[in-house]
């Protein structure tokens, strides 16, 4: 199973208790993500015209990214990428 960062635990957690207290019953915050999910993806539409925004690329990320390229152009016929970078 993947582990998955949240930035927003807290609104989560908020959640959590309020349907903890409307249902009398306690759900767990992984059903409760999967019935996030199962919502959004029968709203999809919906969900899709929230306003979801990739983080945004500040100049020194920018510079991280590029800093840690190479240009190297790497081809041949008769070797796989692998073979050509790992030299399998």
């Amino acid at each position: 199973m993947a582990n998955v960062k949240l930035t927003k635990k807290k609104l989560l957690e908020k959640l959590q208790a309020q349907l903890t207290l409307l249902q009398g019953k306690k759900i767990s915050q992984q059903d409760l993500l999967d019935k996030c999910i199962e919502f959004s993806e029968e709203h999809v539409e919906e969900f899709i015209n929230e306003k979801i925004s990739p983080p945004l690329l500040t100049p020194e990320k920018i510079e991280r990214i590029l800093s840690n390229s190479i240009d190297c152009p790497i081809y041949s016929k008769d070797k796989s990428d692998d073979e050509l970078i790992y030299g399998l």
